[in-house]
C-alpha cells in the first residue's frame, strides 16, 4: 500500500475533560475502527488491517484555544489498541503502569502534558510527544478498537479538550504478518 493521497484518510477523536478533582484519575474513550480492519481471511481473501502512518495530537482548552499559563493538569495521554473493559472519565486504576509507555507493543502514540501553573519554573505549558508510528514504519491496527487513554497526577484547572488526527490506510496483510500482529495486540 503506497502513503499517498489515494490511499490515505484520516480518523480523528474529540474528548472534553472537565475541570476538576483529576489527582490520580484516568479516562478511556474508545474509537471504534471495525469498518476498517478484518483480520478473518476468507477463501483467497486476505486478513486487512489499518495502517496508521503519523498521529497529530493537540492539547487546548475549550474552543481550540491554547491552555491557559494557570494550568496544572501533569497528564500522560495515549492511543493504544490494549483492550479495556472500562471507560469512560475519572476512572481509577484503569489505565496501568506501562500503558503509556513507549516499551508497550500496544501503544500507537503517546505523549505527555505538564501544566506549570503552580510549578516552580513559572506559568509554561508543555506537550511532549514520546512515541509515534511513521510513514517509512506504520502501527498495523488488526484489533476493532483504538483506545484514547490518559492518566492525571493533578487537578485539571479548566475544561481541556484533546483532540486527535489519524493518518490512515487500509493494508493487506498475509497471515504470517497477521498472526504476529494478532499476537502482539493482546494484553
Amino acid at each position: 500500500m503506497a502513503y499517498d493521497i489515494k490511499n490515505v484518510f484520516y480518523l480523528g477523536n474529540l474528548h472534553e475533560w472537565a475541570n476538576g478533582a483529576w489527582t490520580a484519575k484516568d479516562s478511556v474513550q474508545p474509537i471504534d475502527v471495525s469498518a476498517y480492519v478484518d483480520p478473518i481471511s476468507k477463501g483467497r481473501a486476505r486478513g486487512q488491517g489499518l495502517a496508521v502512518y503519523r498521529v497529530h495530537h493537540s492539547v487546548t482548552a475549550n474552543g481550540g484555544t491554547p491552555c491557559l499559563p494557570a494550568e496544572t493538569a501533569w497528564m500522560g495521554m495515549a492511543l493504544s489498541v490494549k483492550p479495556y473493559t472500562t471507560t469512560g472519565d475519572l476512572l481509577s486504576g484503569t489505565v496501568e503502569y506501562g500503558d503509556l509507555s513507549p516499551s508497550s507493543d500496544l501503544v500507537i502514540q503517546g505523549d505527555t502534558f505538564q501544566g506549570e501553573g503552580t510549578g516552580p519554573n513559572g506559568p509554561i505549558n508543555t506537550l511532549l510527544e514520546t512515541c509515534s508510528p511513521s510513514k517509512e514504519v506504520p502501527y498495523v491496527v488488526v484489533r476493532d478498537t483504538i483506545f484514547a487513554i490518559m492518566s492525571n497526577a493533578k487537578a485539571i484547572t479548566a475544561d481541556i479538550l484533546s483532540t486527535y488526527r489519524m493518518e490512515c490506510a487500509m493494508i493487506t496483510l498475509d497471515t504470517a504478518t497477521l498472526n504476529q500482529l494478532l499476537r502482539t495486540q493482546t494484553a
